[in-house]
């Protein structure tokens, strides 16, 4: 699928945008069975020192969850997510967050991601349940808050 609405300049997304300033800047690739995303935690993203924010990777896991199902034509948001830190994600090190179908109900699908250290073993798990939306909520440059601020300066 086509990055499109990713790279349209109203897209503030915090994990994926490029015009975020502060954002993670994620570029998640989905296929018919997963979604990946590469990432390599800097000094910014940590909590404890040298080790990355717990917020940061669960941010991570919602959004490879979520991009699976945009890019798979499915508009969903977050109904809910339990997460289940495994070991610490170490500053500087390339993470992949994976994202995959569990089940999908008439409205709601089953996602489980999770966070790969560069050793190959899995710091984080989760899994989440998602709403599907009609098509045309999710990705419209024009309700993004770069339309907002634009908007409010004319």
């Amino acid at each position: 699928m086509s990055f499109d609405k990713i790279d349209h300049p109203d897209n503030y997304c915090f994990a994926c945008s490029p015009y975020n300033p502060i954002g993670l800047k994620l570029r998640p690739r989905a296929d018919k069975e997963t979604c990946r995303a590469v990432f390599t935690p800097q000094s910014q993203h940590q909590g404890w020192v040298g080790y990355m924010h717990g917020g940061l990777i669960t941010t991570l896991m919602d959004e490879v969850m979520g991009h699976w199902l945009w890019q798979n034509e499915t508009p969903a948001v977050t109904a809910e997510m339990s997460v289940r830190f495994l070991k610490p994600v170490p500053i500087g090190e390339q993470i992949t967050a994976v994202a995959r179908v569990k089940n999908e109900r008439s409205r709601i699908v089953e996602m489980t991601a999770e966070i790969i250290l560069a050793d190959g073993s899995t710091a984080a798990k989760a899994a989440a349940k998602f709403f599907k939306k009609e098509r045309g909520f999710i990705g419209e440059p024009e309700r993004g808050a770069g339309t907002a601020e634009k908007k409010s300066k004319k």
